[in-house]
């Protein structure tokens, strides 16, 4: 900084030819060079009585503002500033009035008082350009893509209740690694549930409404939790730590593990009424009869959801099975003796078979192309489905020519984009989790039984034998 005796003004950087008391003066006769370092940036150039222009060392590290000294802080990156805020509001889900709070703003001021404050506004426009950014690089991705892509719809509700569906896309890229992306969400109008089983639920749902009252009370009053545990004591229950489950709405599966944890206490719920005046939600012994007999209904849906839901392991040739089942279970229950079971299967049939029609030649293909199946299984589940011979030649067909239309389809397009075929590392391993199904394993037994799996085995070794014979021959000419 200048002395105290001396009169100094301030005047615009970077205007001509300077000095700097911190480095030798030039030469008289030399000539003197223009600044170009990125330093001279954080210099206020101070004009001298005697006509000098000097920069000082002390101005990098202190600056004066309103007649006050400061410590100088690098330059704010405006930009980079409204970035950042933008990946907080995202990736914690803060409101946008964040950037509006006062506190916010004191925060940031102390950090750097060059900060600017942004309205909630500005935070949106800037997250909305950050998203027509990732969707610009998202779609040149899926330009590049070499095969057909699969998409999927999920669902969820938000911690705000709000329910939403979202669209997303499979496909193994051109080094055949398997890539998801979502394309595109929207808020979904309720029910928000699988769509089937919520048609079941609606039959019983004054009861289940009893049992989600009594769940909540259980939560909500540690006097009745504590008479409910003790009655547990009583009863010598206390190994079976199974614990009651709180259910929600909107998910049918939490309903369903609700359903199966109350059914276990059920005679504690009976004491509970005995013992407690307040408790109103008892269910009667025929509500709790049909609640045990919708929940061994809906096991095999929740289930299958578990089998579906699985990330460890391919899914793919899972469902057509799993779907299967669920035509099979609903046939079965729908001649049953109990009124309320068969009403309500009947309407669940009627969602059912609009799905099943449309994608159950999908969910076949994909069960073909596990190696451990192909036609020959297709063939045995379609028996349980449909009885008529005619019925179920006509459908195996269909499904035969599907596969063939798809394989010219991709041999037409391998063929005009030149690609070969290439030694890819794919992993060999099964769904361990479907390797034991009731369906596998009858399967298994009648071909062996009947020795179709060992002429199948006998025809790739023929095939094999064939093949090297040829080559051998081949080799010697």
């Amino acid at each position: 900084m200048s002395s105290d005796g001396d009169d100094v003004e301030m005047v615009d950087p970077l205007d001509g030819y300077t000095t700097v008391d911190c480095a030798p003066a030039p030469v008289s006769g030399e000539k003197e060079h223009k600044l170009r370092s990125d330093v001279w940036e954080y210099f206020d150039l101070i004009k001298y009585k005697d006509g000098s222009k000097k920069g000082d060392i002390g101005q990098m590290i202190l600056s004066a503002k309103n007649g006050q000294l400061s410590s100088r802080v690098r330059k704010i990156d405006q930009m980079k500033f409204r970035d950042l805020i933008s990946e907080l509001l995202i990736a914690r889900n803060v409101p946008l009035a964040l950037v509006e709070w006062k506190e916010f703003r004191d925060i940031c001021a102390y950090l750097n008082e060059d900060a600017k404050p942004i309205s909630r506004n500005t935070g949106k426009a800037d997250i909305v350009k950050k998203h027509n950014a990732r969707k610009e690089v998202i779609r040149n991705i899926l330009k590049l893509a070499p095969g057909r892509m699969c998409l999927t719809s999920y669902m969820w509700t938000s911690v705000t209740t709000i329910r939403y569906i979202s669209l997303n896309v499979h496909f193994l890229d051109q080094n055949w690694e398997l890539k998801k992306y979502l394309l595109r969400f929207c808020e979904l109008p309720p029910p928000h549930t699988a769509i089937i089983v919520k048609d079941g639920l609606v039959k019983i749902d004054p009861v289940v409404l009893k049992l989600r009252k009594s769940v909540k009370s259980l939560k909500k009053s540690q006097v009745r939790k504590q008479k409910f545990l003790d009655i547990v004591d009583t009863l010598g229950m206390s190994a079976i730590r199974r614990g009651i489950r709180q259910d929600v709405k909107t998910r049918w599966n939490s309903t369903y593990i609700m359903l199966d944890s109350c059914l276990v206490y059920r005679s504690v719920f009976a004491h509970l009424k005995e013992v407690d005046s307040d408790y109103k939600d008892f269910p009667t012994d025929e509500e709790w009869d049909q609640i045990e007999m919708f929940t061994k209904f809906l096991k095999t849906f929740y289930d299958l959801t578990t089998l579906f839901s699985g990330s460890k392991y391919p899914t793919s040739n899972l469902y057509f099975e799993g779907v299967c089942q669920v035509q099979v279970l609903l046939k079965k229950e729908s001649t049953n003796e109990i009124e309320f079971i068969r009403d309500m299967v009947k309407e669940m049939q009627q969602k059912f078979n609009n799905y099943w029609e449309n994608l159950s030649p999908i969910l076949a293909i994909a069960l073909v192309l596990d190696p451990r199946l192909k036609l020959k299984y297709l063939n045995f589940a379609y028996t349980k489905l449909y009885p008529d011979v005619r019925q179920l030649e006509s459908k195996v067909v269909d499904v035969r020519e599907d596969m063939k239309k798809l394989y010219n389809e991709y041999y037409t397009l391998s063929r005009a984009s030149g690609s070969g075929t290439q030694n890819f590392g794919i992993q060999t391993g099964a769904n361990s989790a479907h390797q034991g199904s009731e369906w596998i394993q009858e399967y298994a037994a009648a071909q062996e039984s009947g020795g179709d799996l060992q002429s199948d085995c006998q025809s790739w070794i023929n095939i094999l034998a064939r093949n090297m014979d040829l080559l051998i021959n081949l080799s010697i000419s």
